[in-house]
């Protein structure tokens, strides 16, 4: 694959004068890696970049969910840009985002290697038309996009991505929703070799052309962006956020030299309300904001509104030998993503009381189980039902599981 040249002095001035310093080495892996490039291209390095800008949210704690929303105007599509809308530090540190490539409309999600990590990271789950592959160049880890899903300009898009202890490994998963159809879709799970390696803030949206193309503009529209903190319970809005530009990019010589006066950041309003918004490039762009500047926008919420979980249909047939009961159910996919399954057997036909048996499966693209009751437990007495936990830790309604 060829790379992509990048300023990278740009990037490693972004290591040494932010506290995002492991979201920034990844992108300038992004910006190095995703485009095939001719070698005439390859060689072009001036100062028509259009200028990296960053909003950097009020998080500064650990936190095992994170979720933004973003949208990207038709007016701000701009081919080579890469509209990053989730990123974090920590041993695990990573980003998420949605990209303007020349093949197609394409979604990302990447960890950084670190050297508290075991063994390499690894995917355990990739969702339809999603690729994986490991990165080199300034530092290393594993990938993924995919070009498959497809957004669109003038659409919200909510990025989620959870992390949850898995022995004495960290899952990551990473889920979106389009909110043109309302459905999710479970992109891809990636295995870190590490304990306890948590999002670290704050969360940072970025914004970047990676290919000198400053003339035209680019814009990202971010909102209702959380963190959920350990504890489980408590939910933190992003109630403000620092916007900044790259301000070593701007000067004489530079990447983004020709484009130095191009920038603007803030708060902006629709009839959805209020929402942050980044431009930058394009010759009629002015700022009417300070590099740097913090904005706020009040939230009134106390948790995430999604749609909980819902099962719509669920089976179970008893296998004919092995004692074994075969289950397989299916969710409404405009209500939040499966995080965990219980299947449990009670004496009460309507499921209440104690139950007599239980199993939790922390899969969250599992759509099928195998359970052997325990011998204990008289099945032709036993009624058995089936429970979903979502992304957020909202719990389904129970479900009977008659036996066929």
């Amino acid at each position: 694959m060829a790379l992509l040249p990048v300023d990278t002095r740009s990037h490693l001035h972004s290591l040494a004068k932010t506290n995002m310093n492991s979201t920034l080495r990844l992108y300038y892996h992004l910006f190095a890696s995703l485009l095939l490039l001719s070698s005439s291209a390859a060689s072009h390095a001036g100062q028509e970049a259009a200028p990296s800008s960053h909003m950097v949210f009020d998080d500064q704690f650990e936190g095992d969910i994170l979720i933004n929303e973003v949208r990207v105007p038709k007016s701000g599509e701009a081919m080579y840009t890469y509209y990053e809308t989730l990123g974090w530090g920590g041993s695990a540190g990573g980003y998420a985002g949605i990209q303007a490539h020349p093949k197609g409309h394409n979604y990302i999600f990447s960890i950084w290697d670190h050297k508290s990590h075991t063994a390499p990271i690894e995917a355990v789950f990739r969702g339809p038309g999603t690729l994986t592959e490991n990165f080199g160049g300034e530092g290393t880890g594993l990938k993924s996009w995919n070009f498959e899903l497809g957004w669109e300009t003038d659409t919200w898009y909510t990025l989620v991505a959870r992390c949850w202890p898995v022995g004495d490994h960290t899952y990551y998963g990473y889920w979106v929703r389009s909110a043109e159809t309302g459905k999710w879709t479970h992109l891809v799970t990636m295995d870190v070799a590490a304990s306890d390696a948590y999002f670290k803030g704050g969360t940072d949206a970025f914004i970047e052309d990676w290919l000198e193309t400053g003339k035209n503009a680019r814009t990202a529209h971010l909102r209702g962006g959380w963190k959920r903190k350990l504890d489980g319970g408590d939910w933190h809005p992003f109630g403000s956020a620092k916007y900044s530009v790259n301000s070593w990019d701007l000067e004489k010589g530079k990447r983004s030299y020709r484009f130095r006066t191009n920038w603007n950041g803030g708060v902006a309003k629709d009839a959805e309300g209020k929402f942050y918004f980044m431009t930058a490039g394009g010759k009629k762009t002015k700022p009417d904001t300070d590099n740097p500047s913090t904005h706020s926008i009040k939230r009134r919420e106390k948790t995430p509104g999604y749609a909980p979980v819902k099962i719509e249909s669920a089976k179970a047939n008893a296998a004919r030998t092995g004692g074994q009961i075969q289950i397989k159910w299916k969710n409404d996919p405009v209500t939040l993503p499966q995080f965990r399954v219980t299947i449990a057997a009670f004496a009460d036909p309507a499921g209440k009381g104690k139950p007599l048996a239980s199993f939790d499966i922390e899969e969250p693209h599992l759509r099928e189980a195998s359970w052997s009751i325990p011998a204990e437990v008289d099945q032709t007495r036993a009624h058995l039902f089936i429970r979903c936990t979502d992304i957020l830790d909202n719990e389904s309604a129970l479900m009977p599981l008659p036996i066929d």
